[in-house]
C-alpha cells in the first residue's frame, strides 16, 4: 500500500464515523496507516500483521470497502514467492482470515472458498468445480446479482453440473449479507424446495461448514421444516429465507426483497409438452411469484424490484423462464439481463463438465445418454435447446434405420455438401450408397467451427475418396463455389476423378419447404413410383461415431415450427434434402432394380 493509498483510505474512514469507540478505532487506524508507511520491506511478517490488524479495524467500523481493499492486498503479499515470513499453518490461517473478510464484504467466490475450508478437497463443492464455474461465467454472474448490477439471470447447464448447488450456496450468502431482508425461492414441487430448504440447513448447522466463523452474527432464530422456512437473528412475518412450490400459494405469506430464486419450475417433459400446462404455470408464476418482488434501494442509490435468479432446463420456448427471456430479451443489449447457457458438448465435441477430483462428466458418459436418450428430451436437457415436439418432422420411430450394406455393389455412391466456414452452422456431408431407389446413409463428415476451409477440405478429400464417391453437390452459400473449386483440385492431385457440382442455397423460408417437401424421402417412404427412400445407420452402430451421432441429433431436433426457425440449427435435414433434389434428381431415371431390402434393415 503506498502513502497516496493509505491516505486516500483514511479520509474516506473520517467522513464516515462518530461516537467514542469509533473515535478509539480510528485513531489505532491512523496509527497503523502511519507505521505501515513506514515500512520499507513489504513482504516481512510485521508488514503483514499491521496489515491484517487494519484489515479488522475496517471491518469493526463496518467499512467495507477498505476492509475489502486490504484484504486482498494481504492475500496478494501471502501468495508471493517472496514472501518468506510465515509458517505454511500460518499462513493457511491467513489466507482463511482474509477469505473469511472478503466473504463479509460481499465476495461470493470467497464465501464458496471458505464456507467449505475444513473439509476434505475431494468431498468439496467449488474446489473441484472452480476452473469449469469461473469458465462459463457463473460465479461472475451471481456475483453481478449480489453487486446489484444485474435484475435477471438465467442458468441453463445439463442435470448434476453443479447450478443447483451454487444457487443454494448463494440464497445462504445473500441471507447472510442482509438477514433482514426477504428470499423467495421456488421450484416444481414441494418435495423439491423441501430439499431445497434441508440443504440450506445443512449448510448453515453442519459442522462440515464454517457459517459461524464467517458470519458470528448471524443466528437461526425461528425455522420450520414443514413450511420451510429459516429467520435469521429475528422472527419475520416475510421470513429471511422461505422455499415454496411454484403451485403451493405465496400471498400473504412470502415476499421477495432479497432476491427471487427459482430453480426448475417445470417439472417434467409430460408437463412441457402439454401447453395448457404451461400457459397456466406462467400464469401462476406472475400472478403469485413474481408479483412478491418488491422495491429496494441498491448500491448505485436506484431503487429496483429485487433480482431473479431462475435455474433451469429449457424444455420449450413456452416455459416460464423461456417467455421471461422472450420479454427481457437474450441478445446481450440489456446489460442487467444475463443468459448463461452451457451443453454438455463444447466446440470440439468434448464434455464441457469434466472437473478435478474425478467429479463431473467425460464425453462417453454423454454419448451413452444421448444413444438411449429420446432425442428431443436430450436436447432440451443437456444440448440447452428447448425442442417443440409439436413441429418437430424427423425422430427414431419415424425414420427406417439399416445394420448392413447389402452385398450388391451400390449403383452408385454420392454426396452433398452443406458448406459453412465457421460460427455457428455446421459444415454437413452426408454420404448415400444407391441400390436402386434405397440410398443407405453410410457416413457423414459434420463439422462445428471446424476452423475454415483448410482445417475440413482434407476431410472432405478423405471421405470422398475412401467411399469411392463418384458425384458430389455443394452448396454456393458461404462461398462454396470456391470450395468446390479447392476440392476437385485436391481430389486431382490425388489422380481421384469425381463429378463435383454446385447449386444455389435456398432461402430461410425455402430451406424449410425443401426439407419439408422431402422428408418422405427422408422417413424412406415410398409415396410415389421410383420415389428415393433413405435409410441411417443402426443406432448402436453409430456410439463411437461423434459425426453421425451429432448429425443424427440435428435431423431429430429440426423443427417446423416458425417460432424454432432462427432457434435451432438445419445443417443436416437441408444437406439430406439437398442430397435427394441436386444430386439424386428427386426421383429415379428409368427402371429401378429389385432387390429384397428387408434382410438389411433395423
Amino acid at each position: 500500500m503506498c502513502q497516496k493509498e493509505v491516505i486516500l483510505l483514511n479520509n474516506g474512514l473520517i467522513t464516515n464515523l462518530s461516537g467514542e469507540i469509533k473515535d478509539t478505532i480510528e485513531k489505532r487506524v491512523n496509527e497503523t496507516i502511519e507505521l505501515l508507511n513506514q515500512i520499507q520491506d513489504k513482504t516481512t511478517l510485521n508488514y503483514l500483521k499491521a496489515l491484517m490488524g487494519l484489515k479488522y479495524d475496517y471491518e469493526q467500523l463496518s467499512d467495507f470497502e477498505n476492509a475489502e481493499k486490504v484484504a486482498r492486498q494481504c492475500l496478494e503479499i501471502l501468495f508471493k514467492e517472496s514472501f518468506q515470513g510465515v509458517k505454511e499453518a500460518d499462513t493457511s490461517k491467513y489466507v482463511l482470515d482474509c477469505y473469511d473478510t472478503l466473504a463479509r464484504c460481499g465476495d461470493f467466490e470467497s464465501f464458496l472458498i471458505a464456507i467449505e475450508w475444513n473439509r476434505p478437497i475431494e468431498k468439496q463443492f467449488y474446489l473441484p468445480r472452480r476452473k469449469i464455474l469461473k469458465k462459463f461465467g457463473l460465479i461472475q454472474a451471481f456475483q453481478d446479482v449480489a453487486d446489484g448490477k444485474l435484475d435477471f439471470l438465467c442458468i441453463n447447464m445439463p442435470p448434476r453440473s453443479g447450478k443447483s448447488t451454487t444457487g443454494i450456496f448463494f440464497c445462504v450468502f445473500m441471507a447472510c449479507l442482509y438477514p433482514d431482508r426477504s428470499i423467495l425461492g421456488n421450484g416444481h414441487s414441494a418435495s423439491l424446495t423441501q430439499s431445497f430448504y434441508n440443504e440450506v440447513l445443512n449448510i448453515c448447522t453442519s459442522e462440515e461448514y464454517r457459517f459461524h466463523d464467517i458470519f458470528p452474527t448471524v443466528r437461526i432464530v425461528n425455522k420450520s421444516a414443514e413450511y420451510s422456512y429459516i429467520d435469521f437473528n429475528n422472527e419475520k412475518r416475510f421470513h429471511t429465507l422461505m422455499f415454496k412450490s411454484v403451485d403451493g400459494g405465496t400471498t400473504g405469506l412470502a415476499e421477495a426483497s432479497n432476491l427471487l430464486y427459482c430453480d426448475d419450475l417445470v417439472k417434467d417433459v409430460e408437463t412441457a409438452n402439454n401447453p395448457d400446462r404451461l400457459e397456466k404455470l406462467f400464469y401462476t408464476y406472475t400472478s403469485t411469484i413474481q408479483d412478491r418482488k418488491v422495491q429496494r434501494k441498491g448500491k448505485d442509490g436506484v431503487y429496483r424490484p429485487c433480482p431473479e435468479v431462475h435455474i433451469n432446463t429449457p424444455w420449450s420456448i413456452h416455459d416460464v423462464t423461456n417467455r421471461l427471456i422472450q420479454i427481457y430479451g437474450d441478445d446481450g443489449s440489456n446489460p442487467r439481463v444475463r443468459i448463461i447457457s452451457v451443453p454438455c458438448y463444447d466446440e470440439n465435441g468434448d464434455s464441457n463438465f469434466k472437473y478435478d477430483y474425478g467429479k463431473g462428466f467425460d464425453v462417453d458418459y454423454y454419448k451413452q445418454l444421448e444413444a438411449s436418450e429420446d432425442p428431443v428430451i436430450f436436447s432440451a436437457k443437456y444440448l440447452m435447446r428447448p425442442i417443440e415436439r409439436d413441429g418437430i418432422v424427423f425422430s427414431k420411430d419415424t425414420i427406417n434405420f439399416y445394420n448392413e450394406l447389402p452385398s450388391e455393389t451400390p449403383d452408385k455412391i454420392v454426396a452433398y455438401a452443406d458448406v459453412s466456414h465457421g460460427g455457428a452452422d455446421y459444415f454437413s456431408m452426408p454420404v448415400g450408397y444407391v441400390y436402386g431407389n434405397e440410398v443407405y446413409i453410410e457416413h457423414v463428415l459434420f463439422k462445428h467451427n471446424f476452423g475454415g476451409d483448410d482445417y475440413i477440405r482434407p476431410y472432405v478429400k478423405n471421405l470422398i475418396i475412401d467411399n469411392n464417391v463418384t458425384r458430389v453437390g455443394i452448396e454456393k452459400n458461404n462461398g462454396g463455389d470456391f470450395f468446390a473449386t479447392l476440392v476437385e483440385q485436391d481430389l486431382k492431385a490425388c489422380g481421384y476423378r469425381c463429378n463435383i457440382t454446385t447449386h444455389n442455397a435456398p432461402t430461410n423460408k425455402s430451406k424449410a419447404d425443401r426439407i419439408l417437401a422431402c422428408q418422405n424421402e427422408i422417413k424412406g417412404i415410398a409415396t410415389e413410383q421410383n420415389t428415393y427412400r433413405l435409410y441411417f445407420k443402426n443406432p448402436d452402430l453409430i456410439k463411437g461415431d461423434r459425426d453421425y451421432l451429432d448429425a443424427m441429433q440435428n435431423l431429430y431436433s429440426w423443427n417446423q415450427n416458425p417460432k424454432m426457425q432462427n432457434k435451432i440449427h438445419d445443417d443436416m435435414p437441408d444437406s439430406l434434402a439437398g442430397l435427394i433434389t441436386n444430386v439424386l434428381g428427386g426421383s429415379m431415371v428409368g427402371k429401378a432394380k429389385s432387390i429384397n431390402a428387408n434382410k438389411y434393415l433395423y
